[in-house]
């Protein structure tokens, strides 16, 4: 049974409950019925709703006083009920005021499920689309900041100073520095988390004093990025060095020198950009 099969018989429910269906269309929708769950909750929840409303439907009976006005009618010679009786018109009894309340009231309901199924559906996809253009978004996002980093690291003026460590594996961290424009950038792998409420400290030491910077940590994959760290004013500056501080940072090293650069002349490495 193809999918538009399965939702013309779904749509037989209510007439179904009503028990309005021809015999061959109530044997082929009980056929569909074996093998479908969503159809036997919607004839149970038809039933439930035509039950309830034939509880609270009044009896109406027929008129007490219709039999005296036919009798008064045959009295006048008005109503002739012996006479050459003619064939009444084939005419189809209609259901009971309350069954067509009923069924009407049944197939509004399944009209609002199959809406409601509609608008979940609905909502579902627009809810998937949006996630995806957020996803999209954030991978634009990322890839933005790469090329501004990528850009900022190959203009002309900027020097690279390694800052190394002993350990296995062994932790290296790289320092971008733009003297012109007084800003760094640290890139970092291999470098381990920093113990629960301890951070990496950045130091430059300039005129022989440690001159303290940026707090960060790496990820779980031994990676870090920081960027925009503005470097001390003023010539000076010798040695870039990292610590192991107290979440928040020291305004003097409180731990040995776990990693040190060498940041004067001559660089270690000078890029060109476009060269």
């Amino acid at each position: 049974m193809t999918d538009r099969d399965e939702t013309s018989m779904q749509d037989l429910a209510a007439a179904y409950a009503l028990g309005a269906l021809s015999p061959e269309e109530a044997r082929a929708f009980e056929d569909f019925l074996a093998n479908s769950a969503e159809a036997a909750r919607e004839v149970a929840e038809y039933r439930e709703v035509g039950a309830l409303l034939a509880l609270g439907a009044p009896a109406v009976g027929p008129d007490p006083k219709l039999k005296e006005r036919v009798l008064a009618g045959i009295a006048r010679g008005k109503l002739q009920p012996f006479m050459r009786p003619t064939p009444a018109p084939a005419v189809r009894m209609s259901l009971p005021f309350w069954m067509t309340l009923a069924a009407s009231v049944m197939l509004a309901i399944g009209f609002g499920l199959k809406y409601s199924g509609a608008r979940r559906a609905l909502a579902y996809q627009l809810s998937q689309a949006d996630s995806a253009r957020a996803a999209l978004d954030s991978v634009e996002a990322r890839l933005a900041e790469r090329e501004k980093t990528l850009n900022d690291i190959l203009e002309p003026d900027v020097q690279l100073s390694l800052l190394t460590a002993t350990g296995n594996p062994q932790p290296r961290v790289q320092l971008f520095w733009n003297p012109k424009k007084n800003l760094a950038i640290i890139h970092a792998f291999r470098l381990a988390q920093a113990p629960t409420g301890r951070v990496y400290q950045l130091w430059f030491i300039k005129d022989g004093k440690p001159v303290p910077s940026v707090t960060f940590n790496s990820e779980s994959t031994g990676h870090a990025l920081i960027q925009n760290i503005t470097l001390p004013g003023g010539s000076g500056i010798t040695n870039a060095a990292i610590t192991v501080e107290p979440a928040g940072g020291s305004l003097q090293p409180t731990s040995p020198v776990m990693m040190i650069g060498a940041m004067d002349a001559p660089p270690v490495v000078k890029f060109s950009g476009g060269g």
